[in-house]
Order: C-alpha cells, then structure tokens, then sequence
C-alpha cells in the first residue's frame, strides 16, 4: 500500500470519527437528565411516596441502574476525547 491509498484509507476513517464525536452533546444531554432523574427519585423515596413503577422493584433499584447509565455516559465520552486526539493526528497526517 503506497502513501496516497493510506491516506485515502484514513480519510474515510475521518468520517467515522467525526460522526462519532458529533453524539457528544446527545451524550452530556442524557447524562445530565440521569443525573436529573435520580436527584427526582431520591426526592421521592426520602418523602416516602408510594412507588408505583413496574420495571424496577423499588426506588434503590431504580437508582442503582441509572448511576450505572450515568457511568457508561462518562466512558463514552472519554472514548469521544479519545477520537478527538485521534482525528487531528489523522488530519494531520493526511493533509
């Protein structure tokens, strides 16, 4: 493979990065409603309110699985800087 195909090879890996990088804001968008969600839910179970959800089999349950979404947003978005980095070194490269 010469110089110019690897470049062409990289260049269409420029768009996979950048289409993964623009979910950042959709990403921090959800976190901050997760992190919304359980501030709301443990207003409710500290006021004692009836809990009335039949996914989850209470309120600590319920809490528990947001904090683990919460986590995977957190990673996520550490992959995003991740391929941030890895696109301006390709950039670079290609140009």
């Amino acid at each position: 493979m010469n110089q110019e195909e690897k470049k062409e090879l990289m260049g269409k890996y420029v768009k996979k990065l950048e289409n993964a990088i623009k979910r950042e804001a959709a990403v921090i968008k959800e976190m901050e409603n997760d992190k919304a969600l359980i501030k709301y839910l443990e207003g409710q179970k500290t006021s004692g309110a009836a809990f009335d959800n039949t996914v989850y089999e209470s309120y600590d349950a319920w809490i528990e699985t947001i904090k683990k979404q919460i986590k995977k947003s957190e990673s996520t978005l550490t992959n995003i800087e991740f391929k941030k980095v890895e696109l301006e070194a390709i950039q670079k490269y290609i140009a």
